[in-house]
C-alpha cells in the first residue's frame, strides 16, 4: 500500500491477477512506464514509498493492426487503428486465462472457477493545433471458486478523460478526470446459510496541471489534484439474515504541487518541489474519542459531508544527480511524504480482501 501505482493516472490499488501470479497490465497495452524508486516529483502523491506511472498505447493513426498469441495459461488479442488518419485512433486489448476450463475435464473439480480476464481501451482524437483529447480504460476481473463451497471475485475499473492544450510555445496544460474503483466479494456457501462478503472502494478525482519550459533544460510543472473517496469496509448479505453494513467512510483529499527540473549542465540535474497535501474525514457517520487506554468515551454524530478532521501536511522534494564520467556517478535526495489510506493485512502475504481504511479523527 506504500507504493503509488498509476494507470492513465488513474491509481490501481491491486495490481494483480491470480493472487499475484500475474500482473495486472497486459504489456501489450504498455506505451511506457515510469518507475521512481526512491524520492518521487512533487506532482506524486499519497504513498510513502515508489510511484510507479504507466501509460496505455494510443493506437496506429495510420494502419489498421490485430495482434494475438495463444498460451498454455492465456491468450490475448489487440486491435488497433486510426478514427480519422493523423487526427485520431483506437486501441483496444484483452486477455483470458483458462486453467478453470482444464480443471472442470475432471469431475472432482467439476465447477471449480479458477480465471481472470482483462481489457483495455484507448481513444484519442486532436481538434486543430492546440488541443488533444484521450479518453482510456481498464476493466479487470479475477474469479476463484471451490465447487459449491468458496467463491471469490475481486476486479479494478478504472476512467480517464484527458484533455491536453497548447497554451502557447513554452506554456502546456494538462486536465484530467478520473475514476477508479476496487471491489471484491466472498461467497461462502454452508447448508442452507449461505453468505456473501463485499467491500468496496470508489475515487473521483480532477487534476488540473500546467508545464512550463522556460528553455530546453529548464522547465516547471505545477498544478491541483481533488479526489473524493468513498469506502466500504465490509457489507455482509444472505438469503437467511438480514443485511450487515459498517459504517461508510468518506474523505476529500487534495494537493497543490509544484516542481522545478534543471539541468545545470551536462553532469548535474536537480529537481526541486514542494507539495502541501491535505485530507479532509467527512461524515455521514459516528466517530469516536478515545482516552489514553483506547477507550471510547464520546460519540458524535456528523451529518452527510460535514468535515469531522482534516490534516494539512507540507511534502518537500528535493533530488540531485551528478555524472562523475561515463560510467560513475552521484545521486542525492530527501523527500517528505504523506499517506492517508492504509492496507490492513491480516498475514504476511497479501490477498485482495485485505482492507483499506481512511485516515480519521483516530488514525493519524
Amino acid at each position: 500500500d506504500q507504493n503509488l501505482i498509476l494507470l492513465d493516472e488513474a491509481l490501481v490499488y491491486n495490481a494483480s491477477h491470480l493472487l499475484g501470479f500475474f500482473s495486472t497490465f497486459n504489456s501489450d497495452a504498455i506505451k511506457d512506464a515510469i518507475i521512481y524508486k526512491g524520492s518521487q516529483p512533487a506532482q506524486y502523491g499519497g504513498r510513502l514509498s515508489s510511484a510507479l506511472d504507466i501509460r496505455m498505447k494510443d493506437g496506429n493513426k495510420q494502419n489498421v493492426e490485430l495482434n494475438g498469441s495463444l498460451g498454455l495459461i492465456s491468450s490475448k488479442l489487440s486491435l488497433e487503428g486510426p478514427i480519422v488518419k493523423n487526427k485520431g485512433s483506437f486501441f483496444v486489448s484483452g486477455r483470458r486465462t483458462y486453467a478453470d476450463l482444464f480443471l472442470n475435464l475432471d469431475q472432482k473439480f467439476k465447477g471449480t472457477e479458477l480465471y481472470f480476464y482483462d481489457l483495455n481501451a484507448k481513444v484519442n482524437y486532436r481538434f486543430g493545433q492546440k488541443d488533444m483529447l484521450y479518453l482510456s480504460g481498464y476493466f479487470g476481473r479475477d474469479k476463484l471458486g471451490l465447487t459449491d463451497l468458496f467463491g471469490l471475485d475481486w476486479g479494478n475499473a478504472t476512467g480517464t478523460l484527458r484533455w491536453n492544450h497548447i497554451v502557447n510555445n513554452k506554456l502546456f496544460s494538462n486536465t484530467s478526470l478520473i475514476v477508479s474503483n476496487y471491489n471484491y466479494l466472498v461467497g461462502i456457501q454452508r447448508g442452507g446459510s449461505d453468505f456473501n462478503l463485499r467491500s468496496d472502494i470508489l475515487d473521483y478525482t480532477i487534476k488540473q496541471e500546467f508545464q512550463y519550459f522556460l528553455n530546453v533544460n529548464h522547465s516547471m510543472k505545477f498544478g491541483i489534484n481533488s479526489s473524493y473517496h468513498t469506502i466500504v469496509p465490509g457489507e455482509v448479505s444472505g438469503e437467511s439474515q438480514n443485511n450487515v453494513e459498517l459504517q461508510k467512510q468518506y474523505s476529500w483529499e487534495n494537493a497543490i504541487f509544484f516542481t522545478d527540473e534543471w539541468k545545470v549542465n551536462t553532469r548535474l540535474n536537480i529537481n526541486l518541489g514542494i507539495r502541501i497535501s491535505s485530507f479532509s474525514v467527512l461524515g455521514k457517520g459516528d466517530f469516536y474519542t478515545l482516552d489514553e487506554s483506547r477507550n471510547v468515551i464520546d460519540t458524535v454524530g456528523y451529518k452527510s459531508g460535514e468535515f469531522v478532521k482534516t490534516y494539512i501536511n507540507p511534502e518537500p522534494r528535493l533530488s540531485a544527480s551528478y555524472q562523475l564520467n561515463e560510467s560513475s556517478s552521484m545521486k542525492m535526495s530527501y523527500a517528505r511524504n504523506s499517506q492517508y489510506l492504509h492496507l490492513i493485512s491480516n498475514n504476511t502475504v497479501s490477498n485482495p480482501t485485505d482492507k483499506w481504511i481512511p485516515t480519521n479523527n483516530n488514525i493519524k
